[in-house]
């Protein structure tokens, strides 16, 4: 998984939580973890999710919460599925291990990353009266997570206008494994030198005013 990023020099530092972006004038100097330590940088990119307004000495306020989404995942051997059902109220995914995955809610619950009976209730229901034949399928497997959402639903991407050196690469809400990609390769140009991608001007932290649109 880290192989790539370790040959090419990456130090990981996993199980580290940063605390508070460090500045001098209008230059980023580095981060500073939890536990006091501090991580000189020249160039930091803000890729907190969720938790990315939670990070202190940023120089404006980043309007991103939590917003949780519970999923089912149901046994289904044989498949009772051929391909992806979408729903007003749910998408069915079948998988190659025979799972279906059924999601997700949209739930505003801050940073409580934990199932609920009504949210699991809701998936199921949905799911049954999609594809009833799921009614008797074994429940294989449930759990929540926290997408990075803003007020205009669209990610923060790109420099800083004011400290020098800061980057933003948060808030994508549903899409982030689909726009990780484009995202990475932004950044990177980003980082190395090259001027900012005029894609990024859409995206950029300065629109919002007061920590909303």
């Amino acid at each position: 998984r880290w192989g790539g990023g370790a040959r090419a020099g990456v130090r990981f530092e996993l199980g580290a939580q940063v605390a508070a972006v460090e500045s001098e004038g209008a230059r980023v100097t580095g981060v500073q973890l939890a536990g006091g330590r501090r991580l000189p940088a020249g160039r930091v990119v803000l890729a907190a999710g969720s938790w990315s307004g939670e990070i202190r000495g940023l120089p404006r306020p980043v309007p991103v919460r939590p917003v949780r989404g519970q999923v089912v995942a149901l046994e289904s051997v044989p498949p009772l599925l051929g391909r992806t059902v979408a729903t007003p109220d749910i998408y069915l995914v079948p998988r190659r291990d025979g799972r279906v995955l059924l999601g997700a809610t949209v739930e505003e619950a801050g940073f409580r990353a934990t199932p609920t009976a009504g949210g699991i209730h809701r998936l199921l229901a949905a799911a049954i009266a999609a594809a009833p034949a799921l009614a008797d399928a074994p429940v294989a497997e449930i759990w929540a997570g926290l997408r990075p959402g803003t007020p205009d639903g669209l990610p923060i991407l790109g420099p800083d206008p004011e400290l020098s050196g800061l980057a933003y690469a948060t808030g994508h809400f549903r899409n982030g494994i689909l726009l990780a990609p484009i995202t990475a390769a932004l950044l990177a140009d980003l980082l190395a030198g090259e001027p900012p991608a005029a894609l990024l001007e859409a995206f950029g932290v300065d629109r919002f005013k007061g920590g909303g649109p």
